[in-house]
């Protein structure tokens, strides 16, 4: 079959690469099928490039990517899946081709984004092997199922096919080439998607072969997929040990969690080229032990000479002003480069926030932008401590910002 992959993310602070299309295409091409990416980022004319695109390629069916249904951060918000809506009901009007969708933001609600797009077939997880019992459906004219749901065999070894994305031009936009380990994520968050997700990590061989790939196609700075790099500390030592053996010349930043740290870690991660690590932290119902954690990693790996920044999410139901400054000081003592502060929390309908805030009618006055939609498709968010109290608890200090009021990303910023 022949399989048109389209990326509509023309979101461009920063652009992103969308390499979940490439390990997809990569898997199509293993089983036979013929396929090729149509990007849309830098697109000027989205319409006449998606039919120059299906003119001529002449797929049988279209993939779709839905990175995010909005930016999440509240200020500065926008709403992405309308003019996905609007691509695929002229691809299905104009050129009557069934679209498969899937991404990140799939995930927030299957059925309900299906339907919104009005989609064919969506993919809720990697679709890397889901896609294949989709078109043997569509192939033998089954009767449609709605959904699927994707996972990995373990251990992963899905390559990534590189040749069809403009990287040159996401880099002079702002962008840089994202790489990833592992798909999923064991913690419980309750306000994140990828939430108790199954997790698999891939063979270091291979993330380190695409690195070098790019590497040698005169490409060296580059940012972790991952949710958080150091779900295993044992993988994370055996990645950095293995990537610092390769000898690649490279920089890099990455997501991390305050928990499954070393020094070891630290030192190795400098040694491969790591220049920042954004250290995700949220106060819902934290012990001593784990702001303790905190602290620790953020003295540990300042002193191992990596720069740090905090993506701090708090202002959750029932806290206190006096415990938010209280984590304020905690944040503040470790001095790290930077600490962004976000009180707006983004619902969405698979979340436990979103039940959370649902069951208690003391809680709902503080919803914003609250639609008649169950489905929680339309951005809604929870927000008790306003912009501007928000400012009073930060006291002008400058370590402190903000978050999203400007766009932009920690690897731009620092």
């Amino acid at each position: 079959m022949k399989i048109l992959l389209i990326n509509p993310n023309r979101f461009q602070s920063p652009p992103v690469p969308p390499i979940g299309l490439e390990y997809v295409a990569s898997s199509l091409e293993e089983r036979g099928h013929q396929t090729t990416i149509l990007d849309l980022c830098f697109s000027e004319d989205v319409i006449a490039d998606v039919d120059k695109g299906i003119d001529s390629f002449r797929p049988d069916i279209i993939g779709i990517t839905v990175r995010n249904i909005d930016t999440v951060l509240f200020h500065t918000n926008e709403f992405f899946l309308d003019d996905i809506k609007t691509v695929i009901n002229h691809i299905k009007r104009v050129h009557g081709l069934n679209v498969l969708i899937g991404g990140a933001g799939v995930a927030a609600f299957p059925e309900g984004i299906a339907e919104y797009l009005n989609a064919d077939y969506a993919v809720c997880g990697p679709g890397e092997h889901a896609v294949h019992d989709i078109l043997k459906h569509f192939e033998n004219g089954a009767e449609k199922k709605k959904v699927y749901y994707g996972s990995y065999p373990v251990p992963v070894r899905c390559r990534r096919r590189l040749s069809d994305l403009p990287y040159e031009q996401y880099c002079r936009n702002g962008g840089i080439i994202g790489f990833e380990t592992h798909k999923g994520c064991s913690s419980s968050c309750v306000y994140c998607l990828e939430a108790r997700s199954r997790v698999t990590f891939k063979e270091p061989v291979d993330v380190i072969s695409e690195i070098r790939t790019f590497v040698d196609a005169g490409f060296d700075h580059f940012h972790l997929c991952d949710s958080e790099f150091n779900e295993s500390l044992d993988y994370a030592i055996d990645f950095c040990t293995a990537l610092k053996k390769a000898g690649i010349e490279m920089k890099w930043a990455a997501y991390l969690k305050p928990e499954n740290f070393s020094t070891k870690l630290f030192r190795l991660m400098k040694e491969t080229g790591v220049y920042l690590i954004t250290l995700t932290v949220d106060s819902w119902k934290k012990c001593t032990m784990y702001w303790s954690d905190v602290e620790k990693f953020l003295f540990s790996a300042k002193s191992s000479g990596l720069k740090v920044a905090v993506d701090f999410l708090t202002g959750f139901p029932n806290e206190k002003e006096s415990e938010i400054l209280e984590y304020l000081d905690i944040l503040r003592r470790p001095l790290p480069d930077s600490v962004g502060v976000n009180t707006y929390i983004r619902l969405y309908k698979a979340l436990r926030i979103t039940e959370i805030v649902g069951s208690d009618s003391t809680l709902r006055h503080h919803l914003i932008n609250r639609h008649n939609d169950p489905a929680f498709i339309q951005p809604v968010f929870y927000n008790q401590i306003p912009t501007e109290k928000l400012k009073e608890l930060l006291q002008g200090d400058p370590l402190f910002r903000i978050e999203g009021i400007k766009q932009s990303v920690n690897y731009n910023r620092i």
